[in-house]
């Protein structure tokens, strides 16, 4: 019997198992593969991951949570800061997202001159809303209010949210449509929430505000950071069952869950259960209908709409511009609201690092966000799709075709597939959040069965993540 049961491959179920076993709960989180840190072929090394992460800083939410739950490790934080945290390129135009705000502002003058005005009087209401929000998080994560209090709080907080709301939606942002372009390309790259494109919840100035506050990329990407999380919740006593197949799951009397682990079948019994609500045979193995009530109506209130497929390439250094930044969004022409179709999201590892490429070369991971899952998608619209992402660069990587160095359709195929219960998916709630504090809740009609996963606070990000590993691990 074990206190707390945990399944899924993803952040937060890891945060989750983090928080559990420091609060001195026997842990045990089920991973139905085995974790791999990156991608290794031909002398290049892909993250599996690649997007940057955020909330690291000193006295920020995860260096907290770390000073808080664990022992301070230096080895888990990243050295140094992505500045720019990243660029975005459209035609015409090209933006770096600066970490000093001062330097952002003179940027997006010098692209557009004739907002000068509006660009300056839009970034002061982020900054102020931004700074609000993130009060907001620090106070339910300090305070952990029962939910008669949190109820409460947000009644309070609704005055404030109105005027920050009003004060992001009165900014005359219509003169250049570029502009508010790019906007809406930060906001798709930073949060898990898609919006309209016409307004902005909450949680869209406190995302705007990440690289003041610090954006970071570790070496050897995020997959090889959640695995040094991986090592120290082992080190702390936590046990991490991979490879394993799971078969049936009872929730009453108590938790049991049945699996197959290296040609053998075990049961292990809890007393708390906390399933990722990206865990692909949730509705397979759980009775839902008993267990979540109402379930499916609650996520259809916010559905995922778009998954990531990412392209692995090699690349000769002369064929990337010398002034690109490790992280860049190429935002395709348009002059509508921003949608995932219209986005590659470009990685490369840095200029002389032969752990990534072989001397001279540059491993490049391009990701975009497709309409259905690749798992529910044959090879050959894969395949489709991975040369309409190199077409799709020629404006920005003009040399990209003569100057690769590598390209395995076939492996970038496997592992977009292999990675979809982990990934970073986008989500589109029925109605636009006014906050984008919590998009779901982690509680389930049973107090010993929980939800967790990037779904519950998609408007935040990869910090959303985070808080809502939290969020199920401290739930009374």
């Amino acid at each position: 019997m074990y206190d707390t049961l945990i399944i899924g491959r993803d952040l937060s179920s890891l945060i989750a198992a983090l928080i559990s076993v420091r609060k001195g709960r026997s842990t045990v989180l089920i991973l139905e593969e085995n974790p791999e840190n990156v991608y290794r072929d031909a002398g290049y090394a892909f993250p599996l991951d690649p997007r940057p992460l955020s909330g690291l800083a000193d006295r920020q939410l995860f260096s907290n949570l770390i000073r808080d739950m664990l022992p301070f490790d230096q080895d888990i934080f990243p050295v140094g800061v992505l500045n720019p945290a990243f660029q975005i390129i459209l035609p015409g135009h090209r933006v770096d997202i600066f970490a000093d705000r001062g330097r952002l502002i003179d940027d997006l003058i010098r692209e557009f001159p004739e907002q000068t005005k509006e660009i300056k009087h839009f970034y002061r209401a982020v900054e102020r809303v931004g700074s609000l929000f993130g009060d907001w998080i620090a106070e339910e994560e300090t305070a952990r209010p029962v939910w008669i209090d949190r109820l409460f709080r947000h009644f309070l907080r609704l005055p404030a949210a109105i005027s920050g709301h009003f004060s992001l939606l009165g900014q005359n942002l219509g003169k250049e449509v570029e502009f508010s372009r790019i906007l809406q390309a930060q906001l798709n790259f930073l949060s898990h929430l898609e919006t309209d494109g016409h307004s902005f919840p909450l949680s869209a100035a406190y995302l705007l505000s990440l690289p003041k506050r610090g954006l970071f990329y570790p070496p050897g990407g995020m997959n090889e950071w959640t695995d040094r999380l991986r090592r120290v919740y082992t080190n702390h006593g936590g046990i991490l069952k991979h490879g394993c197949s799971i078969i049936r799951i009872e929730t009453e009397p108590e938790i049991a869950v049945d699996m197959k682990c290296e040609g053998s079948s075990t049961t292990l019994h809890g007393k708390k259960l906390i399933v990722s609500a990206q865990w692909e045979k949730l509705e397979l193995l759980l009775p839902v209908r008993k267990v979540f009530p109402g379930l499916k109506k609650r996520c259809a209130a916010i559905r995922t709409v778009a998954y990531p497929f990412c392209l692995h390439m090699g690349i000769h250094e002369g064929g990337l511009p010398e002034i690109m930044a490790a992280d860049v969004v190429v935002l395709q022409d348009g002059n509508g609201p921003v949608t995932n179709r219209d986005l590659v999201f470009l990685h490369s590892s840095p200029p002389g690092n032969t752990d990534c490429a072989p001397e001279g070369r540059r491993a490049l991971s391009a990701t975009v966000y497709l309409p259905e899952s690749p798992l529910r998608l044959s090879d050959q619209e894969l395949k489709n799709t991975a040369t309409g992402i190199i077409d799709s660069l020629e404006g920005f990587l003009p040399f990209l075709r003569e100057s690769m160095d590598y390209l395995r359709v076939d492996l970038s195929i496997l592992f977009s597939r292999r990675y979809q219960e982990i990934a970073n998916r986008k989500y589109r709630t029925r109605r636009q959040p006014l906050i984008g504090l919590q998009t779901l809740s982690p509680r389930t009609r049973l107090r010993n069965v929980l939800l967790t996963g990037g779904i519950l606070r998609a408007g935040l990000g990869f910090e959303g993540e985070i808080l809502a590993g939290m969020d199920a691990a401290l739930e009374p």
